[in-house]
């Protein structure tokens, strides 16, 4: 074959792989939410430009195990590959979304969409996301402190607790808004400790019913918890007051906060002397018996 004629193909084949890589560009997936909640649903959505190249295939990949496909020109358009713990919901999902329903924990991981155009060029692309799922704490954390008032210069102890929960919460103390600590990710307490420390608390009826509720749920599971010890100083209180707070947070899915209100201990002035009521009543009988003897003497110096 001449020479000019391998020319002619090799520019030809170079122009289709520069056709072929420009009409095909911005393939983008976006995961809504990225940290959805266990048994709620999650979208997943591929966006991309085809120029004027037509589109043959969109594929969606869960790791490297293929679960859905868009293809325009077969019949039907969509198929749903069978694969353990992904519900596609058909009635959701089309050539750039799909919409997998009751999530579970093993789909975590990454996700991928793959876009392939038609002939000539059949280029493609794809792009990754990562899928979180998540299982939200059933109520909110609560604080269990040694005691109920506290002076300066005196250790303030207490521990927050929240149910369990998938990632772990963030627990984080303040007090009278300002941060006390660091926030941490926390322990694991077993059932026998909280209810030791629930034990100690000093609350009124109102909360000792809330923690024999507490102490009921902790015999189901374990709780997670974090600890707090800070000596007090008189900058800390408001008022004589102390506002202690402590917020459990899985970013972007869960935020929930309780409070407790702890102080100094009120001391009454002590007075020097003390009357007692009987003491008062014999005062006022010699007074009575004082001003009827004085009254008699002038009487009687007025008849002289």
């Amino acid at each position: 074959m001449p020479r000019h004629v391998w020319r002619t193909l090799g520019l030809t084949f170079m122009t289709l792989l520069i056709t072929g890589a420009s009409c095909l560009k911005n393939v983008r997936l976006e995961v809504i939410p990225e940290l959805v909640e266990h048994g709620h649903e999650a979208i997943l959505r591929c966006s991309y430009e085809l120029e004027d190249a037509p589109l043959y295939s969109l594929k969606w990949y869960r790791g490297t195990y293929e679960f859905y496909r868009y293809s325009p020109n077969e019949k039907p358009a969509t198929k749903i590959f069978n694969f353990t713990w992904i519900e596609v919901n058909p009635n959701n999902s089309n050539e750039s979304q799909v919409t997998i329903q009751n999530v579970d924990f093993p789909l975590s991981g990454n996700f991928s969409c793959e876009v392939t155009t038609d002939a000539p060029t059949f280029s493609t692309a794809s792009s990754v996301k990562t899928l979180t799922v998540v299982s939200v704490p059933k109520g909110k954390p609560v604080i269990v402190s040694e005691r109920g008032r506290y002076e300066p210069g005196e250790t303030l102890k207490a521990n927050c607790s929240a149910p369990p929960s998938k990632p772990p919460v963030q627990l984080s103390f303040t007090l009278n808004d300002l941060q006390v600590g660091e926030p941490s990710q926390p322990s694991k307490r077993s059932q026998s400790k909280q209810r030791e420390l629930n034990s100690i608390t000093h609350q009124d009826r109102h909360d000792d019913r809330q923690q024999q509720q507490q102490q009921h749920r902790d015999e189901e599971d374990e709780r997670q918890w974090t600890e707090l010890s800070l000596h007090l100083q008189p900058f800390h209180y408001s008022h004589g007051q102390l506002n202690l707070r402590c917020t459990a947070k899985i970013p972007g899915v869960y935020e929930q906060s309780s409070e407790v209100q702890l102080g100094s201990s009120l001391r009454e002035p002590v007075p020097e002397r003390a009357v007692t009521s009987e003491n008062a009543s014999d005062n006022c009988r010699r007074a009575a018996d004082f001003t009827i003897l004085a009254l008699i003497l002038l009487l009687l110096l007025h008849l002289r």
